[in-house]
């Protein structure tokens, strides 16, 4: 039973809406995942390089560094010397994607410790002040001349989270949606103390561990701790406060209903800076390309190098790398960056007021595009359901519209809209609206079959489904290859068979004959008892229609020749000639088949095979035509019903090797003599050339034999070198 019977064409069409909008309003775990793959191919397409007036710098812990300095981590009296310098140099902020959390092992009071216990060991200590004693003091008292943002870790085990900032919230606790930690890693108190802000430097990248979110808060023993880079912009505005506004604010409706983090500003008053954060109070990374030439070495900044100029007014950020720190992070746009430039391209995006957000309400409104958009190609597919270009132009320009909106929304707005998931949909309405007419043109012709099909062979039944205007009597005249075949003695060998045993060999014989017609390309007109009729270059052109003829003929001798229980001969007939074909027969059962001079003269041939002794003959029309198969001239003979001679060819079907060309060699010196009237002289050089004949062609030899003798003891006084059939 049809689809029709079960289902009409609006709920055909409305399932895969349905289906498609309600995968997008729930966001089953692939589709997220999808949607990464096409906002990351937004942001490689659209990426930009580093804004050359950017206010953010990043002093590098790079190769160059580590060769002239040493290892890392180093000495905090050269952090301390690098930290001078930079604020000698007039940043405004230096932030250390670094943690400090435990003590420089080598400042000189720690390695005198670890000295032997001696009276000079002891000696030294009292020569040493405290002071002097620890490099961790001394970056310490360093940081007293600019502000520092240091680094702290949330972990599983550690110590008690301690803030800087000052810290306000507007609505829901946004600790429970922040990331979580039980405890964090702090940098030493001394430098704790120091330092003018800490924030937290963990990353929380994707399941193919890419950054494509940045946290601007973790939650940290319950208490709510700002990210490096938040902490940074704070402390370069001189901002004491950062304030989250989350859910149920005032102003914000939530309806109750705890939906997250909405925004966060820094500061008070017109200087104040506000973040549009997704509901666990993450910032969309605007990813851009990294510019290693835009890094400042720290091995410049520590001999003096450097130009102030690059870091007067800037907000310095410190960090690794060099690979071999293994500080290495991936974007959207970058397989490979440092995580200190991750930090600095927040803090750059935030400070430029760019923005990359995805609004809670933008899957109701992808799934409302679903069904808006998929119903309306619904309707204009049934209206243009006979005409089938406007209904893929139709089908395909939707999708391609929503492409295009989606990636202006990207470029113009940062704005990100799945485009996947509307367009999938839709595009399943034209899948679902083409499966449905299909099913319903199959309907039609159905019928068609229906009123047809009796008395009209279902192979031109098709034709007139497609074409109605075919159910006419007659046809066209076009050149055809016309075969006819034959099974030599068949009354001989149905005489041993049971009746079923006589109808199963037909359908053995018929069957592979029928598939080496239909392999290449041939129409098949009719079965005649054991033999058959077929036809090439109709219904459909083929310019090399002899030749497929020619390749049909020698498969089906072939399989002949396999046959053992019973053995079989077969006869095959070709011809190359003008016919007419089309529907033919009376008004009560028209059949699509070919008659004319060149169907009557393809049946002669095949009777011929008999008399020439090979499997299959053509005439010259059709070796022309098939001028690359391997064939061997026999004979020009007047075949009864026709006027002129024709000139007749075997079609070898052995293999065409040096046997089968000094066979042709044999041949053509015989013909010459046999055509000239000298008989006498054609059948020496018949006999001379005997074993030329013995593979394959035995029967052939034996017929030349006789007619050569038969015209040597009957001569004809008007010999023309035409044998009369």
């Amino acid at each position: 039973m049809r689809l029709k019977r079960f289902l009409g064409y609006p709920l055909v069409v409305a399932l895969p809406l349905l289906i498609f909008s309600l995968l997008t309003l729930l966001g089953p775990a692939p589709l997220p995942r999808l949607q990464d793959i096409v906002f990351d191919t937004y942001q490689r397409w659209h990426a930009k390089g580093r804004d050359p007036d950017s206010p953010v710098r990043i002093v590098a812990i790079d190769e160059k560094s580590l060769s002239e300095i040493g290892q890392f981590p180093w000495p905090r009296s050269v952090i301390a010397t690098l930290t001078q310098k930079l604020a000698d140099a007039g940043a405004v902020v230096v932030a250390f994607d670094v943690l400090f959390s435990e003590a420089d092992q080598t400042s000189p009071g720690l390695l005198v410790k670890k000295l032997p216990t001696s009276a000079e060991r002891e000696a030294l200590e009292k020569a040493m002040s405290a002071s002097t004693a620890s490099y961790d003091v001394m970056f310490a008292q360093t940081m007293a001349n600019i502000p520092v943002v240091l680094g702290l870790l949330g972990t599983d085990a550690g110590e008690p989270v301690k803030i800087k900032s000052g810290y306000g919230q507007v609505g829901d606790d946004p600790v429970n949606f922040l990331p979580s930690f039980p405890a964090a890693k702090m940098p030493l108190p001394v430098l704790y103390d120091a330092a003018r802000g800490a924030g937290a430097i963990n990353w929380f990248p994707d399941g193919d561990s890419v950054i494509r979110k940045v946290p601007t808060f973790v939650a940290i023993g319950g208490k709510v701790a700002p990210s490096l880079s938040l902490e940074t912009i704070r402390v370069a505005m001189g901002a004491d406060t950062l304030m989250v506004r989350a859910s149920n604010a005032s102003g914000q409706p939530a309806f109750g209903v705890q939906s997250g983090i909405n925004t966060i500003r820094i500061g008070d008053g017109d200087r104040s800076i506000f973040i549009d954060t997704d509901s666990n109070g993450e910032v969309r990374l605007v990813a851009r390309r990294s510019e290693p030439s835009s890094w400042i070495s720290a091995a410049s900044i520590l001999d003096g190098s450097f130009n102030p100029q690059d870091i007067k007014d800037h907000i310095v950020f410190v960090g690794a790398v060099a690979i071999g720190l293994r500080d290495q992070r991936s974007t959207s746009v970058e397989e490979a960056i440092p995580g200190v430039e991750v930090h600095a391209q927040i803090v750059e995006q935030v400070l430029a007021g760019a923005s990359l957000v995805r609004p809670d309400w933008m899957r109701g409104l992808e799934a409302f595009l679903i069904l808006a958009l998929g119903s309306l190609l619904a309707w204009i597919l049934r209206r243009t359901r006979n005409m089938p270009l406007v209904s893929t132009v139709a089908g395909l320009s939707i999708p391609i519209m929503i492409a295009c909106w989606s990636w202006i929304l990207y470029v113009r707005q940062g704005v990100l809209f799945d485009a996947v998931m509307p367009s999938v949909g839709t595009l399943s309405v034209f899948l679902a609206a083409t499966v449905y007419h299909y099913q319903e043109a199959e309907h039609r012709r159905a019928e068609v079959r229906s009123m047809f099909g009796r008395f009209v062979t279902p192979a031109v039944v098709e034709r007139l489904v497609e074409a109605p205007d075919r159910i006419v009597l007659g046809g066209e005249i076009r050149e055809l290859t016309i075969m006819f075949s034959d099974v030599r003695n068949f009354t001989g060998i149905a005489e041993t068979q049971s009746p079923e045993g006589v109808v199963s060999l037909i359908r053995r014989i018929h069957t592979p004959a029928t598939e080496a017609v239909l392999r290449h390309s041939g129409t098949i007109d009719k079965f005649i008892g054991d033999g058959m009729m077929a036809f090439w270059n109709a219904p459909l052109d083929m310019p090399n229609h002899a030749t497929l003829a020619c390749k049909a003929a020698l498969d089906i001798a072939g399989m002949a020749r396999e046959f053992r229980d019973p053995p079989i001969q077969m006869g095959i007939g070709l011809h190359t000639g003008e016919a007419c074909v089309g529907n033919l027969g009376s008004e009560q059962r028209l059949e699509y088949s070919a008659l004319g001079d060149a169907v009557n003269l393809a049946s002669r041939l095949e009777a011929l095979t008999k008399l020439y002794g090979v499997e299959v003959l053509v005439t010259e029309a059709t070796s022309r035509a098939a001028a690359g198969m391997p064939f061997l001239e026999l004979d020009r003979a007047m075949v009864r019903g026709r006027q002129g001679a024709i000139g007749l060819f075997a079609l070898h079907t052995g293999e065409a090797d040096a046997d089968f060309f000094r066979l042709q060699v044999a041949q053509a010196e015989i013909l010459g003599p046999y055509r000239a009237g000298d008989f006498v002289q054609a059948l020496a050089l018949l006999d001379k050339n005997a074993a030329a004949y013995q593979r394959g062609y035995q029967r052939l030899f034996d017929y030349y034999s006789k007619h050569f003798n038969r015209l040597i003891g009957n001569p004809k006084l008007d010999w023309q070198g035409v044998t009369q059939l």
